[in-house]
């Protein structure tokens, strides 16, 4: 066997271990020591030391101790780059084996088909939003129509200065629809004064109390002598009736206001109604 048919032998034989390929390719990007490639390696210093010697010419060792790869040792890195790299087609791109390719196409069949499935439920979602928003402007639109009012915020005024006039022109009861389902009605009272100990009686009941046959049930009713902010949840859309001087019931035919505490002298107060759903302001329309 001729010098050069040992190093192409040698090239082979190296290639065929793992260890040895890694040390060449170690070795191509830069000279290392024993030391060096044992630690890199993870084996015995006499498993380096046989792997070292079965490489034969294709490492070389330096004057400072140091192993580097030969002209052969540069050859047989070039050989492993060769083998390793996926086979390209003219132009440089890569030649996907016939099965790869199907598998590929599939993939990206099924994340298309999740992509447009996704966009499909968020579109029917979306529509469900819409159409459950538009339905309760609309019935709003309707009562407009109808001659109710369209709110966004409404004022309540109870004024009296004897235990029998009450100013006509400032409504101290409203009938109110609420156009949502679990909406909030926030109540803002001010009050100008209580000249003689009592409450005021702030009651929101649900329905129409004055055209029901019934009385209308008490969703809400608190006593104050002070300003302040309160609220009632309304669970359910519908008509409701809130009053600054006590509930409304109803006795037969007659239809009588509950003061809970008589009419005081000298009360003046006010409240601005507004109403909350999912964190924003909604409008609401309050029967003439």
């Amino acid at each position: 066997m001729t010098s050069e048919d040992e190093v192409y032998s040698t090239i082979f034989t190296s290639l065929k271990h793992p260890v040895r390929r890694k040390i060449l390719r170690m070795l191509s990007e830069m000279p290392r020591s024993f030391s060096e490639v044992l630690e890199a390696l993870g084996i015995s210093s006499s498993h380096l030391t046989y792997h070292l010697e079965s490489l034969g010419e294709l490492v070389s060792k330096m004057e400072n101790g140091k192993y580097k790869l030969s002209t052969f040792g540069e050859a047989a890195v070039t050989t492993m780059s060769k083998v390793e790299e996926p086979p390209k087609a003219v132009g440089g791109k890569p030649v996907l084996p016939s099965s790869l390719k199907l598998k590929s196409l599939f993939a990206l069949l099924i994340v298309a088909i999740v992509v447009l499935a996704s966009l499909n439920y968020a579109q029917y979602q979306s529509l469900n939003r819409i159409t459950a928003d538009y339905e309760p402007l609309r019935e709003l639109s309707d009562m407009v129509k109808n001659g109710e009012l369209l709110q966004s915020r409404y004022t309540l005024r109870y004024k009296s200065s004897s235990y029998t006039s009450i100013s006509p022109e400032d409504p101290w009861y409203c009938i109110m629809y609420v156009p949502f389902d679990n909406s909030t009605l926030n109540l803002a009272l001010t009050v100008n004064s209580i000249l003689i100990p009592g409450y005021i009686a702030i009651t929101v009941q649900k329905g129409d109390a004055l055209a029901t046959n019934e009385t209308a049930p008490i969703v809400q009713s608190l006593n104050t002598t002070m300003s302040g902010r309160y609220s009632a949840l309304l669970l359910s859309k519908g008509w409701y009736t809130v009053c600054l001087v006590g509930s409304i019931i109803k006795l037969g035919n007659t239809t009588f206001i509950v003061y809970l505490v008589t009419p005081q002298i000298n009360i003046d107060c006010s409240m601005s109604l507004e109403l909350i759903h999912e964190g924003n302001n909604s409008p609401f329309a309050v029967a003439r």
